[in-house]
């Protein structure tokens, strides 16, 4: 079993629901990242759908880092065509489209959907499972959605009681955790002794100043 340990940011947002939200806890989230590798790990992964610093923490390391939205989403590739999306609040939904532009995805999600549950409402409880389930069904029935992806780490806990539920409606379309999803993407590059590319993602440049 891989030895995982979970640290949170010390500076930031307490929770990541919009550009604004994004923007603030991207540079304490690098800086994790950083002592992630002096400390010796093999990876490190971003726990939010926005992968705030994602790009930025594979310039400044080398070990793999890898992150729920990225992750969650070209998995999804591989199980369906038409990706459905269920987030929290409306104000994620231009964030989530931002993302899914950059990874070239937009032909193949279908819809990007809000269940009204901030952030830090959600829990493994009824009313989360509820409201998650109702836009993953209208993803479904609505929207032709053949794989739904859960736009938030925070839903982790209730992924395997709506896939149930999914199922009992008559649907079987797969649910994806994004943050198992980042882990286990992870781990596969770790065995896979792979690393994001230098030329896409070159070091820092040298700042010299001058007086």
């Amino acid at each position: 079993m891989p030895h995982i340990k979970v640290v949170g940011i010390t500076r930031g947002p307490e929770s990541v629901e919009c550009y604004y939200d994004d923007v603030l806890a991207s540079p304490n989230i690098v800086e994790l990242v950083q002592k992630a590798e002096r400390d010796g790990f093999d990876a490190a992964v971003i726990s939010c759908f926005f992968d705030p610093g994602l790009r930025a923490a594979r310039e400044v390391v080398s070990i793999p880092v890898t992150a729920a939205g990225e992750a969650s989403l070209l998995l999804a590739c591989s199980l369906g065509n038409r990706i459905g999306v269920v987030t929290t609040v409306e104000n994620s939904i231009p964030v989530i489209h931002h993302l899914v532009k950059g990874l070239g995805l937009e032909s193949h999600v279908a819809t990007v959907r809000a269940s009204s549950l901030g952030v830090l409402e959600l829990d493994s409880g009824e009313n989360t499972v509820k409201a998650l389930l109702k836009e993953t069904l209208a993803a479904i029935k609505d929207e032709g959605s053949d794989v739904v992806v859960l736009g938030c780490t925070g839903m982790a806990e209730t992924a395997a009681a709506l896939q149930q539920r999914v199922r009992t409606a008559g649907f079987d379309v797969p649910i994806v955790d994004p943050l198992r999803a980042a882990i286990q993407w992870a781990e596969m590059m770790i065995n896979l002794r792979l690393r994001h590319s230098r030329v896409s993602y070159p070091k820092p440049p040298v700042k010299i100043r001058t007086a």
